[in-house]
């Protein structure tokens, strides 16, 4: 049997408890100095945790530790080298979701054009979709965003027409997200229909099914400011022979490259990935960063080109 006791199974009588005071701000900074971070303007550090917690500060402090031990800094570590990979993450972010945007637009756009075929309600027709509770969850999902929306289409939807009770989807579909996107892909029961969506990406549908799923997880990450530039990722994994570059990215990445290098191509398909590429360029270049750390190998701009040489 073994002896190793884990948090799920500790009782209260086994739990330590807690009974840290906060410390003010200045008394966080003595604790950073005790711990061998080198701060040598005083008055900015000071002014930097008073906006930023310092817990949040310390998250991005995991790479400059002394084998992992938030007790120690590394020798010459500078708080100035913390908060640069800070703005780094931030910055990061702001690109990333910009680039969701477009994305999601896009496949917004292609879901739409699924009203062609089925009509401009098809979106609530049980007959184009497997799972009938998830077509439930997504509806009413979409029911409540309609109430509390002040869009300017929903409001002139309702003030013009009174039935049907739902508008129809290209007003709908503005109040959905990527991954309400992701499961409506997932849940639709033509195969012909999934590969039309697809098509526009010329991917299978079962890979943008994996990358919708992956950028809906990035896009909660970033919208909620979680660190994500050297951040362990759990990431769907499809196989698709024809596309070895995104393969790899899929199947064999953890870390954030991984995201970039799949928001590339879907980004190239529509034509406009060189600013993504530029600015994720021009923002490590900026800020030094260190790019194993987010998992880049060391050919890593000749997997970028090949991607956006793809025809």
């Amino acid at each position: 049997m073994s002896n190793t006791k884990t948090k799920s199974h500790a009782t209260p009588e086994h739990k330590n408890i807690y009974t840290s005071h906060p410390s003010s701000v200045d008394g966080q900074i003595s604790i950073l100095r005790q711990r061998g971070m080198l701060i040598d303007d005083y008055a900015f550090a000071k002014d930097f945790l008073e906006e930023v917690y310092f817990h949040r500060l310390l998250s991005y402090s995991v790479p400059f530790f002394i084998n992992g031990n938030p007790q120690q800094y590394q020798p010459g570590t500078k708080f100035s080298d913390v908060v640069k990979v800070y703005e780094f993450d931030s910055k990061l972010r702001l690109l990333i979701l910009e680039a969701i945007e477009k994305i999601e637009i896009s496949v917004r756009t292609q879901f739409i054009n699924l009203s062609w075929k089925y009509g401009p309600h098809f979106y609530l027709d049980y007959k184009l979709f497997k799972d009938h509770k998830l077509l439930n969850d997504s509806i009413e999902r979409i029911q409540y965003q309609l109430k509390v929306s002040r869009d300017l289409l929903v409001s002139e939807y309702y003030h013009r027409y009174h039935d049907p009770e739902m508008p129809p989807v290209w007003i709908a579909i503005e109040l959905t997200t990527i991954g309400q996107l992701s499961k409506w892909l997932r849940n639709l029961k033509q195969v012909a229909d999934k590969e039309s969506i697809a098509r526009r990406y010329k991917l299978h549908f079962s890979l943008l099914q994996s990358i919708l799923d992956n950028l809906t997880l990035i896009r909660n990450y970033s919208a909620h400011h979680t660190r994500i530039w050297n951040r362990h990722f759990d990431f769907e994994c499809i196989l698709d022979e024809q596309h070895d570059t995104l393969e790899h990215a899929l199947c064999e990445g953890s870390r954030i490259y991984s995201v970039l290098l799949l928001m590339l191509y879907v980004l190239k398909t529509l034509g406009i990935e060189q600013p993504f590429y530029q600015q994720l360029v021009k923002l490590i270049e900026v800020y030094d960063i260190n790019i194993a750390a987010m998992g880049f190998p060391s050919d890593w701009q000749t997997n970028f080109h090949v991607v956006m040489n793809a025809k």
